[in-house]
Order: structure tokens, then sequence, then C-alpha cells
């Protein structure tokens, strides 16, 4: 527990509060993608194991979103921890960090020296928010160090600012108790009890923490353009699966599943020798065309439109299903396929989902 009665302890909280404040005033406007990604992060570290729609449901009650667990799943993946055993390896590292955090912050050498490694090892790959998670973890086993309020700040933070933010920690506990910092653990020191000697060290140990913060500030820009430049690829895919989404929306017609039908219903009179009126070629061209740019476009059905499939409760539970309930998990029933949904195919995006109907 905090000792938050310490002198040293409450000048680490300020410090802390003020590299909050200047991350988030680094990161500008505020992304609402990773403010979600960040709530879900919050109710990973009190729930290690549910289910996506669990975690939905969560989602819904503490913060009013309205998620189903397919964007729970969606979320998981892009974060790279949609597998169990993944999410439960990196909460226990973020876990065993905050163990460490609380001694660095009473002072204890020890504690300190293993949080420092423990921060600096990586746990995955590129964009695997492990700072994001830690982070987050700290702030909820010790809310204390937010002397501010300032959780919704934390909230707005991506991997990049969360990440140097750690490392704003780790420096303000360095300089309050003295300890070094992990970086300078491999420099030699003269030990020497000579006055001029240690001012001079004195100085050569400023330079020495001045340009590791400008290298440190411009690897965090370098990062930070990396980060935008995905964000600007992750929202070029939204965009395209949202246009998309709309285009097979009930309002619009649902297109993409009238092109299906259409061009069946095409192929069908060619198979059975009807002569097609040569005034709609126009007409049958564009269709084939539509179908082609949506194929082009990575852009693919889930099922099969009029397939019959015998199912469960589990079975179902991504689609729009439509017949009575299913009185037991284990109950089976034939349903027919009526919409068949579709899916971006290269980033495994949802655009809609698959409708079924009961046949009695």
């Amino acid at each position: 527990m905090i000792d938050i009665n310490n002198p040293k302890v409450r000048k680490i909280q300020e410090g802390i509060n003020k590299a909050m404040l200047r991350k988030v005033k680094k990161g500008g406007y505020i992304n609402e993608e990773i403010v979600m990604e960040n709530k879900l992060l919050t109710i990973l570290c009190n729930n290690f194991d549910l289910e996506p729609r669990e975690y939905a449901v969560l989602m819904n009650e503490k913060y009013g979103y309205h998620m189903s667990g397919n964007d729970v799943i969606h979320i998981l993946r892009n974060r790279r921890i949609n597998y169990p055993n993944d999410r439960k390896e990196l909460l226990q590292w973020a876990e065993e960090v905050a163990g460490y955090f609380d001694g660095a912050v009473n002072g204890d050498r020890e504690s300190y020296d293993k949080y420092e490694t423990a921060i600096n090892k990586k746990k995955g790959k590129k964009n695997y928010s492990q700072e994001r998670l830690a982070l987050i973890m700290l702030y909820e086993r010790y809310p204390e160090i937010d002397i501010s309020g300032n959780i919704d700040g934390l909230y707005s933070l991506g991997h990049t600012l969360a990440r140097y933010l750690f490392y704003e920690i780790s420096d303000v506990i360095s300089e309050v108790y003295g300890f070094p910092q992990y970086r300078d653990t491999n420099k030699k020191t003269d030990t020497k009890n000579d006055n001029r000697k240690i001012s001079y060290n004195q100085a050569i140990r400023r330079i020495n923490q001045l340009e590791n913060i400008l290298e440190r500030t411009n690897t965090m820009l370098q990062d930070l353009q990396e980060e935008f430049e995905e964000q600007l690829e992750a929202n070029k895919v939204k965009e395209l699966a949202d246009f998309f989404a709309k285009l097979n929306s009930e309002k619009y017609g649902c297109i993409l599943d009238e092109l299906l039908i259409v061009n069946k219903g095409i192929d069908g009179l060619k198979k059975n020798g009807v002569e097609i009126p040569i005034e709609i070629n126009g007409l049958l061209i564009m269709v084939k065309k539509l179908i082609q740019f949506v194929r082009d476009s990575h852009i693919e059905p889930v099922m099969k439109v009029g397939a019959i499939r015998e199912v469960i409760a589990a079975d179902v539970e991504f689609c729009n299903y439509e017949g009575t309930p299913f009185s037991t998990p284990e109950e089976k029933k034939n349903v027919k396929v009526v919409s068949p949904g579709w899916i971006y195919k290269d980033k495994e995006l949802q655009i809609s989902r698959p409708k079924v109907k009961e046949e009695k």
C-alpha cells in the first residue's frame, strides 16, 4: 500500500500528475476509439477471463456503450490480445509491474530495480499495448496516485504516449529517491570524495540526463508519427467497412444481398435456356461490374443465401435470428440463411451480420 503521508510519496504523486498532464496535452484531440479501448482494458484489469459478450455487457453497463461481443472481439484482435492465454499472460505481467511499483514508490530500491527491468521487457509484438494495460493497472490498483482526478486523461492516451508516461514515472521515482535509472546502470562513475570531481560528475550526469531526454523525445515523436499513420490506415479500413455496411443496410435495400440474388437469378435463367432481352443487357453488365467491385474490395459473404443449416443457440449468437427461442443451449433447430452477412476479409472485420430464419 502506498504511504500517502510520506512527503516523498506526495512529491512522486505530484510528479506523476504533471507528467500525465503533459502527455494529455501532447495527445491533442480525443480519439474515441482509443478511449473505448482503454475503458475495455480497465474492465480487463478486474475481470481476467470473461467471454467477449460478457465484456460487452460490462462496457454497456459501466460506460453507456451499445457494444456486442463481436465489437469486443474486434478490439481485442486489434490489440493482439484476442487469445485468452495471451490476455492472461499480459495481465499477470501488469499485476507484477504494479506490485514492484508499490515498493518503488515507498522507497524500496530492490522493487525499483525490478520495476525498471519489467517495464523495459516487451511482452509481445508491436501494438501489443502492454504499457497501456500496465498503466491502467497502476491507476486501478493505486487510485491515490491520481491526485487531480484525471482518469479521463489516462483513457485518452494511445500506446506511444502511455509508454513514455511509464518512462517518466520511473524518472520521477528515480529523482525523488536518488535511484540510478535503468539505462544508466552500465555507466562507470567516479566515487572519489573530491568536491570538484563530484561537482564535475554531477554536471556530466545532468548532461547525460538531458541527452537521454532529448533522445527519448525524438524517439517519441517518431513513434507518434508511426502511430498516427497506423491510425490513419485503421480509419481508412473503418470508412471502407462503414461504406459497405451502409450499402447493405435496410435503408438502401440491402444492395449487397440483392446483387447476389440478382446474379443467381440471371445464372439460373441462362442455365434454363431463357433468352434475356437485349434491352436489359446494360443492367446485367452493371450488376456484374458491381459484384466485381465488391470482390476486388475483398468484401465477401459469410454464408450462402438459401442454405439450410442445423444450429444450436451458440451458432446463431452473432447472427440476426428470427424464430422461436432456444429452450436449452443444446437444442437443435433448422434455419434458412436469408441474408449471408458480409466480412472485410483482409482485416476479418464484420460488415453486416448474417440473417437466419427458423424452418418449421
